[in-house]
């Protein structure tokens, strides 16, 4: 009698599980990018389609092509196609109507990398779950010591740099040019030439640092706010004769491939990310909220300590995550599947 009662209570279990997992994958989950033109986010996406491929999840993606309208665009389709939960990054200013249209609509919405002016989990907005981003500041402030490390200083005694930012009035770039002026202020013999906005793209952030650094042939390193940015720095250096690395020194942010490539190249001095992650780490946090597992405060807004990467650390980096991918089980790590489940959220680390 016990064993068939042992028996019947497995088969329960079993069918809960299986209720639950055939639950969530009825789930559709709204994603919105800035654009779709930059390394970065399409490695954002690729894991997240990763993600919903292994969680059962319909994600339904949309690019805001880098434009403000298109943005708000994009979330009133998500919310007219009636999606479960959104993911999204408020670039252009773009927390507050997004998340009131989909508060208006029920919907429940983790922002990435680019945070709101208040936290989550709010009377404001009960929908905000979380906020899941870099450490931007940070970061920036290490590309920036870096920098200021590998220069020699001029014939005036200075170090001259010239800085091109991402997309002006995001927390993104703020936050990096903030860690840049923290090490400003600790290296009064550096000092910045030109000051441009990229707008985290490389076609534009090679078309004005070269109007920049004709005003500015004193230049000796950029800090360049992403990999893009970074990328079309070095474009800019090379159309001119010069080497980038050798010439003038270039140091940037995400670790994307072709940048992991410039930096064991030379070209790129420095580099640092991993941030991309978090798109998956919000798919997962979504999906288990979707199916009732709620995210406490502590957990409701997380930033991302990123991964430093030097040429002399590439081929660990290398060995490490190959294909720029740390290994990531993402069932391991979502409560719906299993009740000791780790953090969705982690860490790139070298294993050495």
């Amino acid at each position: 009698m016990k064993t068939l009662f042992k028996l019947l209570l497995a088969g329960a279990f079993a069918a809960v599980s299986a209720f639950s997992a055939a639950s969530a994958a009825e789930k559709k989950i709204g994603v919105v990018v800035p654009t779709l033109d930059a390394q970065f986010w399409n490695s954002y996406v690729d894991f997240m389609k990763k993600g919903a491929g292994e969680l059962g999840v319909d994600l339904v993606v949309l690019n805001a092509d880098n434009k403000p309208d298109q943005m708000v665009k994009s979330l009133e389709d998500l919310v007219a196609q009636g999606v479960d939960g959104i993911i999204f990054t408020p670039y252009w200013a773009t927390a507050v109507p997004g998340l009131t249209l989909a508060n208006q609509a029920n919907i429940p919405v983790i922002l990435t990398d680019t945070y709101a002016d208040f936290p989550p989990q709010t009377g404001q907005f009960p929908n905000y779950v979380a906020f899941i981003g870099p450490s931007d500041r940070d970061a920036g402030k290490q590309m920036a010591e870096a920098l200021f490390a590998a220069l020699q200083p001029s014939q005036d005694g200075k170090k001259h740099i010239a800085v091109v930012n991402g997309t002006s009035g995001t927390s993104v770039a703020i936050d990096r040019r903030a860690g840049l002026e923290d090490a400003l202020k600790e290296h009064p013999e550096v000092v910045v030439a030109g000051e441009v906005d990229g707008n985290f793209v490389r076609d534009t952030s090679q078309t004005v640092f070269e109007s920049l650094w004709q005003g500015h042939p004193e230049v000796q390193g950029v800090w360049a706010a992403n990999g893009g940015t970074a990328t079309g720095v070095m474009a800019a250096i090379t159309s001119a004769g010069k080497t980038p690395g050798k010439d003038i020194i270039v140091v940037g942010m995400d670790l994307n491939p072709e940048n992991v490539d410039a930096v064991e190249q030379g070209k790129l001095l420095f580099d640092i990310g991993g941030h991309w992650l978090q798109g998956g780490f919000a798919l997962v946090t979504m999906y288990d909220y979707l199916n009732g597992h709620k995210v406490s405060p502590e957990n409701a807004n997380i930033k991302l300590k990123l991964l430093p990467l030097t040429r002399d650390r590439v081929a660990q980096f290398r060995t490490d995550f190959p294909g720029g991918v740390p290994a990531y089980d993402f069932k391991a790590h979502s409560l719906t599947f299993s009740k000791d489940a780790k953090s969705a959220v982690f860490e790139m680390k070298y294993s050495k």
